[in-house]
Order: C-alpha cells, then sequence, then structure tokens
C-alpha cells in the first residue's frame, strides 16, 4: 500500500496577535498598532503552512476547541486555509485555549501569554490516528503545554499507536521552559521518527548551547542532531535558527543550510516562523526530497511567513517560496 497524507494532531489555539510599538517595562505603556485574530498552535500552522504551500495530499487536523466565540472564530480561521476541522472535538463549556501574542514592531520579537483552556481537558481519544488512515505521517505537539496530557504517559501512547498503524512520527515542541522540555520530551523520542526543533529546543534538551551570543554555531547545531539521535531520535534530527538549519540522518547524512535574507522592513511578525519551517520540511520529507532541498524548503517558508503578523498568511506555494529565496539571497553558510 502506498501512503500519503499527514495526520496533525494537538495543541490548537485561537492566536490574538497584538503588534505593539515596543516592549514596555513593568507598570509602563506601550501603544497596539492593530490587533489580528487566527488559529494557532503547531498541528495548525503546520497543517494550514502545507495547504498554502500546495500539499497534494490529505491534511488531517485533530484537536480540541470550545463551545464559546473564540472557538468559533477559531475553526472558521482554520476553514479558511481549507484545513478540515470535521475531526476536531468541541468540548461543551469549554474555554478555546487562546493565546495574546505580543509582536514588537521595533524589534520582530514577540512574547506569548497563554489561556490553555480545553487543551488541558485533552486526552488519548481526540488525537488517536484513525483506524483506517492511510497517512504517511504522524505529527504531533506539543508536550509541556496541555496538561491531561503532560500529567499522563499519553504522548508516548499516541506516537507508539500512530507507528502501530504504519505512520511514520514527527514531534514539534512549544518554547515551554527548558526543565519542562527535559521532563517530558526525552522519554517520547524512541518513538520520534523525524524530530525538527528550534535552537532553544533542541539546546535545551541535548545539552549544547547552539548559538552563543545570538549566532548560529553550526558545529554546535551538528553535535545537538547527533545528540538527539543519540536520545533515540529514529530517523532525521533537525534544529532551526533565524541563520540557517542543519539536519542529520541516522544514516550519516547532514545537511546545511543557511536562512534566506528578509530585510527588516519586511517582517510583519515571526509569529509561526518554526511552524512554516517545518511545514516545508514535512513536505519535502513526505514527497522524499533530498535532505537540502528540504531545509532549503524550510528557510523559504519561514521566509515567505514573515511578511504577515499572523502564522500561515504569507506562505507562498513552495515552487514561488524557492523563487523568492533564490531573488533574496541565502545568509552566510558554515
Amino acid at each position: 500500500m502506498t501512503r500519503r497524507g499527514i495526520v496533525l494532531a494537538g495543541i490548537v489555539v485561537l492566536d490574538i496577535v497584538h503588534l505593539i510599538d515596543h516592549w514596555p517595562n513593568e507598570e509602563a505603556l506601550a501603544f497596539i498598532d492593530r490587533t489580528e485574530h487566527a488559529a494557532g498552535g503547531p498541528p495548525h500552522n503546520a497543517g494550514a503552512g502545507l495547504l498554502k504551500l500546495g500539499a497534494d495530499f490529505p491534511v488531517t487536523l485533530l484537536a480540541t476547541a470550545g463551545d464559546d466565540a473564540y472557538g468559533e472564530i477559531m475553526l472558521a480561521s482554520a476553514r479558511s486555509y481549507g484545513l478540515d476541522t470535521s475531526r476536531v472535538t468541541v468540548i461543551p463549556g469549554a474555554v478555546t485555549s487562546h493565546t495574546h501574542v505580543m509582536s514588537c514592531l521595533d524589534t520582530g520579537r514577540r512574547t506569548f501569554f497563554a489561556q490553555l483552556g480545553c487543551n488541558n481537558l485533552m486526552n488519548v481519544s481526540h488525537l488517536l490516528p484513525p483506524e483506517d488512515s492511510t497517512a504517511k505521517l504522524y505529527y504531533l505537539g506539543s508536550p509541556g503545554v496541555a496538561r491531561g496530557l503532560d500529567d499522563s504517559d499519553s504522548w508516548r501512547t499516541l506516537l507508539s499507536a500512530a507507528r502501530a498503524r504504519g505512520m511514520k512520527t514527527c514531534l514539534e515542541l512549544c518554547p515551554v521552559p527548558a526543565d519542562t522540555l527535559r521532563q517530558h520530551v526525552p522519554p517520547c523520542l524512541p518513538l520520534c521518527d523525524y524530530f525538527v526543533v528550534n535552537d532553544y529546543e533542541a539546546g535545551s534538551i541535548a545539552g549544547i548551547d547552539i548559538a552563543p551570543g545570538g549566532r548560529l554555531s553550526w558545529s554546535a547545531a551538528e553535535a545537538a542532531c547527533r545528540r538527539l539521535l543519540d536520545m533515540g531520535v529514529n530517523e532525521l534530527a533537525g534544529v532551526h535558527h533565524p541563520d540557517g538549519a542543519v539536519a542529520v540522518r541516522r544514516n550519516g547524512e547532514v545537511a546545511m543550510r543557511p536562512s534566506v535574507k528578509v530585510e527588516q522592513q519586511e517582517i510583519a511578525g515571526s509569529v509561526g516562523a518554526g511552524d512554516a519551517f517545518y511545514a516545508g520540511v514535512l513536505l519535502g520529507i513526505h514527497e522524499d526530497w533530498p535532505l537540502a532541498r528540504c531545509l532549503d524548503l524550510g528557510n523559504a517558508a519561514a521566509a515567505t511567513s514573515l511578511q504577515s503578523p499572523t502564522t500561515s498568511a504569507s506562505i507562498r506555494p513552495w515552487a514561488e517560496c524557492l523563487a523568492y529565496a533564490e531573488k533574496k539571497g541565502l545568509r552566510p553558510g558554515p
């Protein structure tokens, strides 16, 4: 049987993105330039990114929502990207998980204030891959932000179930405290086939400073990937950073690709850039592209995502992303 498609499961939220003029000190004032609403969370963002890139295979979303106004806005936003929300479970009386994102216009940095809501009520039954699914990949995110799943062995249970049903597994993370990552993620790695995360997340788990002084150390990123493989990742470990990305396969193949040069004035916000990167990599993995080309598409998708304050709105079809990257040029490589 030829497998096609990706099942994306886990934390979905409504992102309420405030573009602010600067980050204030406590008890000081900052001004909101404008506010935008969009569905977010790693599974949604990766799924929306895949569809924006032009994925021609099934993209299935498994998640929860509350039966409130935020839930209606979130699901409408998800459907606007073409995502099938028929398998999203609406929990009566629950508050839809939502995040206030403060995105600074002067720096492009963002800070998150999360109301976990119905994600704390999520259990294994909400996220199990369909028994009849012929999907190739099962993508799960994210440990550390769903108490019901975090307080049990649910993340491992879900990854194990997906593998038992013939899927390759992918795990995505959120920028939770390093101690939380070290508590929840290592037990999952032996059940994870593809593990692609940012420098902070990889460094926290592997115990390696990947970006000393804020700049990507290509050698440190490679060492972190090899450490993650030693910790149990089955096929591929990758690290992305604003300077570029590094990935290592268990067979020894290594790829290092610099990011796209994007001028500060082009950046409307960096919310979801990491998810856009992962969407590009997922498309390449699903289509069995060479590893370096997967990273190139990830970097290009992330670059185009910067042109919108929300997570996925400005991502382009994959060929246009690569053409944009070629036009803009790349940052210095290793």
